[in-house]
């Protein structure tokens, strides 16, 4: 019988997902950590495969009239 592996990719994959699941409101706050020293040392202990979810973090512009508030 097969055994069945679960991967970096796999693991990845999961996280990347609940990244982009997020509210607005949520990728902003963790977004705001990347500049913060807890945010730092998180991006060291996570390292560089982690850390580039960051571009998925980036809140989407407001446009019309929600762009006012």
């Amino acid at each position: 019988m097969e055994e069945e592996t679960y991967t970096f990719g796999d693991y990845f994959n999961e996280v990347q997902g609940r990244a982009a699941a997020l509210s607005e409101e949520e990728k902003t706050t963790l977004s705001s950590l990347q500049t913060s020293p807890q945010g730092v040392i998180l991006a060291k202990v996570l390292g560089p495969d982690l850390t580039m979810l960051s571009s998925m973090l980036t809140p989407t512009p407001k446009r019309g009239l929600a762009a006012r508030r």
